[in-house]
């Protein structure tokens, strides 16, 4: 025993170092212009004594602007410090996510998956945005809940609470862990109906009906969530997952249902107020200034009602169905059975097609079909290891004891839940921000079905690993899932605030921006950029002077008039035009002439405009 805990240990000392080693290579790797701008505007008007959403238009929850703000209070107000605190973050997320493998494969093989989950998520895109937060908390929150089912203490609860409290706090769809916990615990209250001395003989339909009313309330709640943008592809991908781990919730109570009512829910609020305990905890923290000035209002409108407005202007729909095809190949070696039926020669011969073939793939992957159609495969395979484990519980829940049933339960719900974070923008990198907890998922199956040969999956496991190492990790955020293009961020942004590694061109750009500014801007501390101009705020270390980060997102501050007001009153000297905005419309022609007219003279820099007066 010693032995093993020694092993396990040496192995989780030297997948964690690789992981961070490798992942240092990334942390001022590259950037997005106005995802970086937002996250440190947001925390410096924080600082300014700006409260998120009731003064400027808090883009997530504000949680992280509050993280981000004392980074900057210690380390300086530049975008390096937000990277290393999410890079402090990220060590935690290693050694979380081995923990968690661990429990369900052997160390070796959960050091593999562990690097496999390193390399399909941070690197892809080392920028320290709310997304990645979620992730992480899931994963500690799951590892949280794991260890309530080895020691059942109410301290577990309470953690997997409050990394839901947390989550939120990051960025709403922190809910989906949220909801996720809320499914395990009912699945764990009936686990521990079984092992309590209750009338086991007594039957109760009661504790069936709840479940059935809070499933269809939930489901309901989610096709509504999802209705503006409801397809084929949408349900597969978010709402199936979802409807077999309640399918199973419901079929387990059906099976089930013992216990009288009261005591069922005595032990399920046993589970769940320390939980909600640990979530409202941070929550009601960061409601204290909102209540103290009378905000809640501006605080619900900026976090529940101006958002679906990416509805129109930030949404992309998920690949089209067929692309599920892709995912044939290893899903029928993953479920096949080998051994008894079938020879080792057979055997052989499988392995030497497959590993030559996925050879081959991997050397083409240049190729943008060939690119494609392994990123529909690794998106499909995703939903095939929730699924998967899904069906493994209907099938084996009675051969697998009450802990191990629990712990493959959880996986599933938090997999199925968590992947919503692609909802409604599933571009590429948002499948990255759910994919650790699918390999997870796909791993548990793999070991389930021990007849299929371990060489199969070692291979698939390292033409993924190979596949992201050298084709997703050396391109960059832009153009990941749709082809490969090689990018090397060879200069660092010459700039006080800037210090992370871009394009020469985003540094020539972006230094003679600011550069021009600094010159023209005069004495006032403002100057007016727009549309969608984030970081030219921050870098610039001017103030913005409306509550916009995004013009899509407000619904004030847009008229000429007001405009022609505000620039006068600020005393503003220099504006900046955007002409190539990521989500917002361009300025309308009456604004343009409104900025010409106050603003006669000017300079063109790449899609931008600098006039001044």
């Amino acid at each position: 025993m010693q032995h093993l805990y020694a092993r396990k240990n040496v192995i989780f000392i030297i997948i964690w170092s690789t992981s961070v080693l490798y992942t240092f290579g990334f942390v001022n790797r590259g950037w997005i212009p106005h995802d970086e701008g937002t996250l440190a505007q947001s925390a410096e008007r924080l600082l300014l004594g700006e409260l998120p959403h009731r003064d400027f238009d808090e883009v997530y929850t504000g949680g992280l602007s509050y993280l981000y703000a004392t980074a900057f209070k210690f380390w300086g107000v530049n975008l390096t410090s937000i990277r290393y605190v999410f890079f402090a973050f990220f060590f935690g997320f290693v050694a979380a996510f081995y923990a968690l493998a661990v429990r369900f494969v052997s160390p070796l093989a959960a050091g593999a998956f562990t690097l496999l989950g390193v390399v399909w998520s941070v690197p892809n895109y080392f920028a320290g945005i709310p997304s990645w937060y979620n992730l992480f908390f899931a994963i500690f929150g799951t590892l949280s809940l794991i260890r309530h089912i080895e020691s059942p203490q109410r301290k577990w609860l309470i953690a997997a609470g409050l990394c839901g409290g947390f989550s939120v706090l990051a960025k709403v769809s922190g809910v989906f862990y949220i909801a996720a916990a809320f499914l395990f615990l009912m699945y764990r209250e009936q686990r521990l109906t079984q092992e309590a001395a209750l009338d086991q003989e007594k039957q109760s339909a009661g504790f069936f009906v709840l479940k059935i009313l809070f499933g269809l309330l939930f489901i309901g709640f989610l096709l509504v969530l999802i209705k503006p943008q409801l397809g084929p592809s949408e349900f597969i991908n978010l709402m199936l997952p979802v409807v077999s781990v309640w399918a199973f919730l419901i079929w387990s109570e059906w099976t089930f249902r013992r216990g009288p009512l009261t005591g069922r829910l005595k032990i399920l609020l046993r589970l769940l107020l320390p939980y909600c305990v640990g979530v409202l905890i941070p929550i009601a923290v960061f409601l204290i200034p909102y209540i103290q000035t009378g905000s809640i209002e501006s605080l619900v409108n900026g976090v529940f009602t101006i958002p679906q407005k990416r509805f129109d202007r930030a949404s992309i729909r998920f690949p089209a169905v067929w692309s599920f095809a892709t995912a044939i190949p290893f899903s029928v070696l993953l479920l096949a059975r080998f051994g008894s039926t079938c020879n080792r020669r057979f055997e052989k011969l499988v392995e030497i097609i497959l590993l030559s073939a996925l050879g081959v793939t991997l050397s083409l992957a240049n190729y943008v079909p060939v690119y494609a159609l392994i990123w529909y495969s690794a998106r499909s395979l995703f939903v095939i290891g929730i699924l998967g484990t899904s069906w493994a519980l209907f099938t084996f829940d009675r051969q697998w004891s009450a802990a191990q049933s629990q712990m493959i339960l959880l996986l599933g719900a938090m997999a199925a839940l968590v992947s919503w974070v692609q909802f409604p923008f599933a571009d590429a990198i948002y499948f990255c921000y759910a994919a650790p907890l699918g390999i997870l998922a796909l791993g548990v199956l793999a070991a389930l079905r021990r007849p299929s040969p371990d060489l199969i999956h070692i291979g698939v496991f390292g033409f993924y690993l190979l596949f992201a190492v050298i084709w997703n990790n050396t391109g960059y955020v832009w153009y990941l899932g749709e082809g490969y293009l090689a990018y090397k961020p060879t200069k660092v942004l010459e700039l006080d605030r800037g210090g992370i590694r871009v394009g020469k061109e985003d540094n020539r750009l972006y230094t003679e921006l600011i550069d021009l500014i600094e010159e023209k801007h005069g004495t006032s501390p403002y100057i007016y950029a727009a549309p969608d101009c984030p970081e030219v705020y921050f870098l610039s270390g001017l103030r913005n002077p409306t509550r916009k980060f995004f013009d899509f997102f407000s619904t004030s501050e847009n008229d000429p008039e007001t405009i022609a007001e505000m620039l006068d009153k600020k005393r503003i000297k220099v504006v900046v035009i955007n002409h190539k905005p990521h989500f917002s419309a361009p300025l309308y022609p009456d604004m343009i002439e409104l900025l010409e007219r106050h603003f006669p003279q000017s300079r063109d820099l790449e899609k931008f405009t600098v006039r001044w007066r």
